[in-house]
């Protein structure tokens, strides 16, 4: 039995993460979930956005599935909890999958996750203000690591992205960067973050797996979920050496709150994304959404009428929708699958 920690936060967080648990549910049995607080709210009341309690159970499980909390601007000693979250379970490895569902293509941005210009409160002065960007020779050598094993699974190369003609620290960590593809065999093309935008927006999946630092991963990713349709139906992965985070990467969405109609899509795929990292078989959630968006009706971010719980119920629909074997129930790698495509097996 696999044990998830849940942290559902607020805004939309608690809508998309029930569906997306809904749809775990329906193909495994295998994972036991276990809900903590965080946030704003925790902070008012303990000074920080999750207790040191928490933390350390949050510890002990299998992963963690996230929903979206609301960071308030202006808060003297307040970070968000998912940067808390990321410094303090080393969360190194961000990995943001941009998906055209309803053309099998997609866009693989790898962004480091724990340094530059998030890895340190700034300072303020009367006449000033300090953001220090942080590049280290571990941080850059683990971020590219993951990133070529990456590329390697998926038989294909690096595009690294960053600023080496003007930023010191972008030099070293292009230098680490093309030392450890060298060295594994792997091709990196290079392109300046100015221009690789407007490649983005026009040419955006001839890229490989894009690698970039925190900042502009952060403003890259975003930026590329136009090609989706939707930033509701991005999922991402926060990856450490001990334990990993599954979020979708819209916000909370107050706006939106409780009136059900948040696209749940990326929370889906975020966990279907922990399936894969729990060595469970998420190709199963990922192929029903892909049929789901091809012929459902959507949420209104996607031009439709649909609700949150329409999406999630018709989602579950798909993953029991065929049954080429006419069986109720077939287990793979613990997952089981009821009524699944002849597609998968091939």
């Amino acid at each position: 039995m696999y044990r998830v920690a849940v942290i559902k936060g607020d805004g939309i967080g608690p809508e998309v993460v029930d569906s997306a648990i809904r749809v775990v549910n329906s193909v495994t049995d295998r994972i036991r979930f276990y809900e903590f607080e965080g946030g704003f709210e925790v902070f008012k009341r303990i000074g920080s956005p999750i207790s040191e309690d928490d933390l350390k159970e949050i510890r002990k499980m299998d992963a963690i599935l996230f929903g979206a909390t609301t960071t308030p601007f202006n808060v003297p000693g307040y970070r968000s909890l998912i940067v808390t979250l990321r410094k303090e379970l080393d969360l190194y490895a961000n990995l943001r999958i941009i998906p055209d569902l309803s053309n099998g293509k997609e866009i693989v941005i790898v962004r480091e996750n724990t340094e530059g210009l998030y890895a340190r409160d700034g300072i303020g002065f009367s006449d000033r203000a300090i953001d220090f960007r942080i590049i280290t020779l571990e941080g850059a050598r683990r971020i590219a690591k993951f990133a070529i094993n990456l590329a390697k699974e998926r038989n294909s190369f690096i595009t690294f992205v960053h600023k080496a003609n003007v930023l010191k620290g972008d030099r070293f960590f292009r230098e680490i960067v093309l030392e450890i593809a060298e060295r594994e065999g792997v091709e990196v093309r290079e392109a300046i973050i100015d221009s690789f935008m407007i490649k983005l927006v026009k040419n955006p999946w001839d890229h490989g797996v894009i690698l970039t630092e925190n900042m502009f991963g952060d403003i890259i990713s975003d930026l590329a979920t136009i090609h989706a349709g939707s930033i509701g139906i991005v999922p991402s992965g926060n990856y450490g050496d001990e334990i990993a985070l599954f979020e979708p990467i819209h916000g909370s969405a107050p706006d939106i709150a409780g009136k059900g109609i948040a696209n749940p899509i990326g929370a889906i795929l975020s966990a279907a994304m922990m399936l894969d990292y729990l060595g469970l078989n998420g190709k199963v959630v990922w192929e029903a959404t892909r049929r789901y968006v091809r012929y459902g009706n959507l949420t209104p971010d996607m031009g439709g009428t649909a609700t949150t719980s329409e999406v999630t119920k018709g989602i579950i629909s798909e993953i029991y929708s065929f049954d080429p074997f006419d069986i109720d129930e077939i287990w793979v790698e613990e997952i089981r699958l009821g009524r699944i495509p002849l597609t998968l097996w091939r």
